[in-house]
Parts: C-alpha cells; sequence; structure tokens
C-alpha cells in the first residue's frame, strides 16, 4: 500500500504548468549558495511599422531591409527618429561594415533615410519617408 505523502491531490491534474512561476537558480561554489538568474529580455521592434516604408526597403538589392528593420529597431529604443549608428546594428542586421554602408547608400537612395556623415565619427541616420508614420511627432 503507498505511502499517503506520496499521493497527489485528486484535482492536480488542473494545474496548468504555465501558470506556476518558476525561478531559476544556479550553485555560486565559491559560496556555496544558490542565487536568481535572470531571466533573458526578449527584444522586439516597437511598432506599428508603416509597411509601405518596409516593403520597399525589402525590394531594395542587399542588405537594405535587413539594415532598414534593424534602425526601426533602435528607433524604438531612442524613441526618435535620429540614431547614431553603434556596433549594434551590425549585430541586429547581421552584415558586415562594408555592407551596412552599402545598405544605407541604397535605402538614402531610395529616399528612405537621410543620413549624416562625418569624418572619423559614425554616420548620425534619420529616418523619413513615412510621413503619417507612428514617429511623426518626433
Amino acid at each position: 500500500m503507498p505511502s499517503r505523502r506520496f499521493r497527489l491531490p485528486q484535482d492536480a491534474n488542473l494545474v496548468d504548468a504555465q501558470c506556476i512561476p518558476i525561478r531559476r537558480l544556479a550553485f555560486n561554489a565559491q559560496t556555496g549558495t544558490h542565487n536568481s538568474v535572470a531571466q533573458a529580455k526578449i527584444r522586439f521592434i516597437k511598432g506599428p511599422l508603416p509597411l509601405d516604408w518596409i516593403s520597399t526597403a525589402n525590394a531594395l538589392p542587399g542588405k537594405a531591409g535587413a539594415v532598414g528593420l534593424a534602425l526601426w529597431f533602435l528607433v524604438g529604443l531612442t524613441a526618435s527618429r535620429t540614431v547614431k549608428l553603434t556596433g549594434e546594428i551590425l549585430r541586429i542586421a547581421s552584415c558586415e561594415r562594408k555592407a551596412l554602408y552599402a545598405a544605407l547608400a541604397t535605402l538614402e537612395a531610395a529616399r528612405l533615410i537621410s543620413v549624416e556623415r562625418r569624418r572619423g565619427a559614425r554616420p548620425i541616420v534619420t529616418i523619413i519617408g513615412s510621413e503619417g508614420g507612428p514617429y511623426q511627432h518626433l
């Protein structure tokens, strides 16, 4: 006869596993304690995005579409249509530096962005061409 302490309540199957909060712990060998592990934050592009802008960028050659989406991601982070390019855009767009600059030139030629280039400094990009879009007040 099984022991009562190992029996599940009759309504145990009604509990949804996704509703139970789980705290991840990591063992620290130096202190001999368990510490909470930070959950990875999900990154997303803040919308709404102008579909005509995205469609135009995706129709351009090279990495223009990927760089365009990366620019919109940075616009959502900074809440400004003007962003200074950092190394993060290379990681987000999954491209090399030369491909990034070629994509910027392509987007600029399509009049989707304007680029302020300064010698020895990173370019400053302003998204244009989506009047009436979600960031028109910026």
